[in-house]
């Protein structure tokens, strides 16, 4: 049995495999089209490596025919001429745009977060405020990646904060301009890891130096506290041994959290409703004002050696997911969708997941989902029901339970009765899902303990805002090597579906795996089931008739 990892080898591993490719937290290092503002602060490339066709799409994608008359002039002036000078006011324009109350909420939104994200092509263009305020937003991220345990994208954006914070001293933009893939400056810049460790040892020592200074000015030890309110407790200068790596806490039994609180608001139902349980207050009674359980989170190594032994090409993707285990207090995932070509098992993917992570499973399918009952619906309407997450807690009597959205990108974009797109944006942001709204029970729930898994096919079809709250996994495909395991896997499946055991239905032998082996060549999981199931026939055909 190999020795367990300490959570200082994982991140050091999760810094390794990025620092090696970091494409799967910053995108493509050529991308087609610009990226999102977590990918640039990871320090994902413009569009051609150059910032001015990158502020061109990017103002371009802008519904330029519902902008006031003033924005759009600035608009089209920055997009025929993306220097500088026409990036910023385009930009000042666009803030006021976005938080006018005479603007469209949905266009004040697509404002706001251009404005946004024309910081990164402004800063490239020279000017200092935008850098400052990229390395502000770096460091503030880099501060919440370390408190969830995600010290691989950790360290990436905080190179980006490190090299704008040198381009802040100094304004640029009146310098000639000259492309450049970002990634060329931030592999050059060199974080100096003994220094790091000397700084964080320190830090360590001066919360040891404040928690002992406490100790005495408590009277503890049996040390008098001083009278004139001065204490000093000097610790060594030269530096010690390296502090051995801390094991996380272990999470604490029973802990629970109230997802619904008291529903006294609602009205009292009645006997037949009590029994038929077809009122909201009848309905939810049952987990109103009750702690419910928040299912531990296991082990990150575990998670990745068990999933990556049925599953070995998918070792990267369980590697990525574990770094948000490390440490955590309950089983969850940041939001996820999980990006590769049909039949690749992305929806199987998911269910492996979801065992791994010991959390009930709710798998919704948005392929063609028209509407946003996904969030609930009200009662002022002849029926009504609960939020999809809210409906698995009850069923589930849990707090921590995953949702799986399949095809996430075939979801229809009408907005007429609602989207799927849009009801999804506050579910996937952990401080807005404390406080939900549901519809159904008119009260606020809190759903933030909840893991989110989307697959789909591409990115293309997924709106920007959404793509910006999910963290997007490229999921590989098996390949020949792996038809084994492959082929294993779906034995067990089909076992599962027909109600037989092994010992009716065993794996193929080495001459059957090579029968299939010639006809797949990796990739799709569906024609590789077609060709074990034709295998089976042909072992029910020749078998002996008693």
């Amino acid at each position: 049995m190999s020795k367990k990892k300490s959570p200082r080898q994982i991140a050091a591993n999760a810094m390794s495999r990025l620092r090696r490719d970091s494409s799967l937290i910053t995108g493509n290092r050529s991308p087609t089209h610009p990226l999102s503002r977590v990918e640039l602060l990871a320090g994902g490339e413009f569009v051609g490596w150059d910032a001015r066709i990158d502020a061109q799409i990017r103002l371009s994608a802008l519904p330029v025919g519902e902008l006031s008359p003033r924005c759009r002039q600035a608009v089209q002036a920055a997009i025929g001429d993306p220097v500088a000078k026409r990036l910023r006011r385009a930009r000042a324009i666009l803030f006021e745009e976005s938080v006018s109350e005479a603007t469209d909420p949905e266009v004040a939104r697509e404002c706001g977060r251009v404005d946004e994200l024309l910081a990164f092509n402004l800063a490239a263009l020279g000017c200092r405020h935008a850098s400052a305020e990229i390395c502000a937003a770096a460091l503030d991220r880099w501060s919440n990646l370390l408190s969830t345990g995600m010290h691989g994208e950790a360290y990436l954006v905080l190179r980006t904060a490190v090299v704008w914070s040198g381009d802040a001293a100094f304004d640029r933009v009146d310098a000639p301009y000259h492309p450049e893939p970002n990634y060329a400056r931030l592999s050059q810049l060199d974080l100096d890891p003994a220094r790091m460790s000397e700084f964080a040892q320190a830090v360590s020592d001066s919360v040891a130096q404040l928690h002992a200074t406490d100790d005495v000015l408590r009277g503890g030890a049996g040390i008098a506290a001083p009278q004139d309110g001065g204490l000093a407790l000097d610790f060594p200068d030269e530096p010690g041994p390296p502090a051995p790596a801390v094991e996380p806490p272990e999470p604490q039994a029973g802990r629970t959290l109230v997802v619904v609180p008291s529903l006294g608001h609602l009205a009292t139902p009645t006997k037949y409703a009590q029994e038929r349980r077809d009122s909201p207050r009848a309905e939810f009674e049952k987990i109103a004002g009750r702690g419910l359980p928040l299912l531990p989170a296991p082990d990150p190594q575990a998670f990745v050696e068990e999933g990556s032994a049925a599953a070995p090409w998918l070792r990267p993707v369980f590697e990525v997911l574990a770094q948000d285990l490390v440490g955590a207090p309950y089983a969850w995932l940041r939001p996820t969708v999980l990006v590769s070509p049909p039949g690749t098992g992305k929806t199987a993917t998911v269910r492996a997941v979801s065992k791994l992570l010991g959390l009930p499973l709710r798998l919704y399918s948005a392929a063609g989902a028209s509407d946003g009952s996904f969030g609930g619906t009200s009662r002022q309407w002849g029926t009504g029901r609960a939020s999809i997450p809210l409906q698995t807690i009850l069923q589930e009597e849990v707090a921590t339970v995953a949702i799986g959205i399949d095809e996430i990108e075939k979801s229809s974009l009408d907005r007429r009765n609602g989207s799927l797109a849009d009801t999804l944006l506050p579910f996937l942001e952990r401080e807005n899902a404390k406080h939900i709204f549901d519809l159904y029970i008119e009260t606020g729930v809190n759903l933030s303990p909840i893991t989110y898994l989307a697959t789909a096919n591409g990115v293309a079809g997924i709106p920007e805002a959404l793509r910006d709250r999910l963290r997007i996994l490229e999921v590989p495909s098996p390949g020949i090597e792996h038809l084994p395991v492959v082929a294993a896997n779906l034995l067990s499946e089909i076992r599962a579906d027909r109600g037989l055991d092994a010992a009716w239905l065993p794996d193929l032998d080495g001459d059957e795996l090579d029968l299939v082996g010639r006809h797949w060549r990796g990739r799709s999981l569906r024609p590789l089931r077609r060709l074990v199931e034709t295998v089976l026939a042909g072992r029910d055909r020749l078998a002996p008739r008693h």
